[in-house]
């Protein structure tokens, strides 16, 4: 009795859902742009009276040889500007990568 109470709340459910089409993503909205931490240090941030205020604190906390103004300046900055990206140069060939496999393989005998 139990069991045929759960699948017709089941049906009841899964009653509209239907599957998508080929190629149709299942988030069309996609993920926010922005989220509300950056929306916060944005609208701080359009405030000039504010922005000295911070200004002074972070040089103070920099000053006394604290962490927290260097931290807050690059959280806001990673935020407010993107992560600073570092390129990466590497050759990597077939012939290096197959020899480092044989290397590996015959340390391993």
């Amino acid at each position: 009795m139990a069991d045929s109470a759960n699948n017709e709340k089941n049906n009841d459910r899964t009653r509209n859902l239907k599957p998508w089409k080929p190629g149709q993503s299942g988030n069309p909205s996609g993920r926010p742009k922005k989220k509300p931490i950056t929306d916060l240090f944005e609208e701080l941030m359009s405030d000039p009276e504010l922005v000295a205020q911070f200004k002074t604190a972070i040089a103070n906390s920099i000053k006394k040889g604290g962490m927290a103004g260097v931290m807050y300046m690059k959280e806001a900055a990673d935020r407010l500007e993107g992560k600073v990206t570092q390129p990466i140069d590497a050759e990597i060939t077939m012939s290096s990568l197959a020899e480092r496999m044989q290397r590996a393989e015959d340390r391993l005998k």
